[in-house]
């Protein structure tokens, strides 16, 4: 049975707007084609000239036509962004962040998805593990790459056990297929200790460098464990020790990959130079940052925009400003040295706040896990300062964090004027010193 195709909102001065579609109406079909999913409509309003079949919410039925550029966007958005719906996660994995999750929380930060067409078009991970043979055939007839597959094992039995299903065992296979249809993806390995490092993770890397060039990158992360962990499989942080291990042996095959491949193909997220306390590594380090957002060189990224644009603050500010900047307790350290130059700027006045994740366990350090509670408890004896400065990792839609608390709720409790700033050097810079910095070349 296909699903409804109904228009949550049509965005202002749109394709859409202009051909009179409105909230509540229901694409029926287009240019004589049903609408199966979101991959679907994609397609069929690649079209030049698109003839509509719509109905309205009272039921009346109308016939549109649209003309429009290749690709031109319609400006749509449904009540289902995939328009059918979300393909659930079939896996038990050891590390899974949703089962460590206290209750309580919104429904949303339950929902397991596993669904390849939320990777190709937001870069989600996917493990491969629920496709089906249509699945695949469809991915290959609609070129969609690149997918972003999280592997974390390429021995069967590790993977299996790791996912606790048998359909994980095929990863590789699964990767040659798609790489003989000419179907490109990134990877991701959850590094879990005693379980898929050292060898087994020497093992897996050198299975994915043989899918060259149809691999792009591999990010290899830590394990997250957070204090809800009763009854499921003892997993803990890697020790410094450990990581500086760990670093050691990816960097050496990064130098071995780039004699060989002309890239590193191989990064490690920040968090594991952040437990080794080890220098992070330069921004050209990363190439062209194949995967920031999965915490994977966000550090240098940031340290590179905050230097263009720190000389471009003045020496002395207008008037006097005092701000806290609230962060998670792995990016204190660099804040601490990349805001140094700033110490000396006459009426700025500010401190860094490492705040600990008593919600999850303090084994989380990201700032992106920090929670309202947690923010005013740790805060509210900061006294009197004209701006909160907090990360929009932590909030969803820059306004929930994930306890549930909005900005309006910390502000409220703390008193403090909160902003939001965005993961850019200039933005943070603007907001710190609540200037306009201009426009670096």
């Amino acid at each position: 049975m296909l699903k409804r195709a109904l228009i949550k909102r049509v965005k202002r001065g749109s394709l859409a707007e202009r051909a009179g579609l409105k909230k509540g109406d229901e694409i029926l079909m287009i240019n004589g084609q049903n609408i199966k999913d979101i991959l679907d409509y994609k397609f069929l309003t690649t079209d030049e000239t698109l003839c509509l079949h719509v109905k309205s919410k009272e039921g009346r039925k109308r016939l549109l036509t649209i003309e429009k550029d290749f690709d031109e966007d319609l400006g749509i958005e449904f009540e289902n962004p995939l328009i059918d719906g979300i393909k659930r996660c079939k896996n038990r994995c050891i590390f899974c962040f949703v089962d460590q999750m206290p209750k309580g929380l919104r429904p949303s930060l339950y929902v397991k998805d596993d669904d390849y067409r939320l990777s190709v078009l937001e870069g989600t991970f996917i493990t491969l593990t629920n496709l089906t043979a249509e699945d695949l055939n469809r991915i290959v007839s609609m070129r969609l790459s690149p997918l972003y597959i999280s592997v974390h094992a390429t021995s069967g039995a590790v993977r299996e056990f790791m996912l606790k299903n048998p359909a994980a065992a095929r990863i590789m296979d699964d990767l040659s297929f798609l790489k003989e249809n000419g179907i490109f993806f990134h990877c991701q390995i959850v590094l879990c200790p005693g379980v898929n490092d050292k060898e087994e993770l020497n093992r897996t890397l050198k299975d994915l460098i043989s899918l060259q060039p149809s691999i792009l990158s591999v990010a290899v992360v830590p394990v997250g464990v957070t204090k809800y962990r009763d009854g499921l499989y003892p997993l803990r942080r890697f020790s410094r020790e450990e990581a500086e291990e760990i670093i050691d042996r990816v960097e050496s095959l990064q130098r071995e990959n780039l004699g060989r491949f002309g890239t590193r193909l191989v990064f490690l997220a920040d968090e594991f130079y952040e437990i080794a306390k080890r220098e992070f590594p330069s921004f050209d380090s990363y190439e062209d940052f194949p995967q920031w957002e999965n915490g994977v060189g966000m550090v240098a990224l940031l340290r590179k925009q905050l230097a263009k644009y720190i000389e471009s603050v003045p020496a002395e500010l207008p008037k006097g400003r005092r701000v806290v900047i609230a962060t998670g307790v792995s990016a204190f350290r660099f804040l601490q040295g990349a805001l140094l130059p700033l110490r000396n700027i006459k009426n700025l006045d500010f401190e860094i706040y490492p705040i600990k994740n008593n919600f999850f366990g303090e084994s989380v350090t990201v700032a992106g896990l920090i929670t309202g509670r947690d923010l005013i408890d740790q805060l509210k004896d900061l006294g009197q300062k004209d701006v909160l400065l907090v990360p929009e990792v932590m909030l969803k839609e820059r306004k929930v964090f994930l306890d549930g608390f909005t900005v309006s709720d910390v502000e409220r409790s703390l008193g403090t004027r909160v902003v939001v700033v965005g993961i850019d050097g200039k933005d943070f810079l603007e907001k710190l010193t609540g200037m306009n910095l201009g426009v670096k070349p």
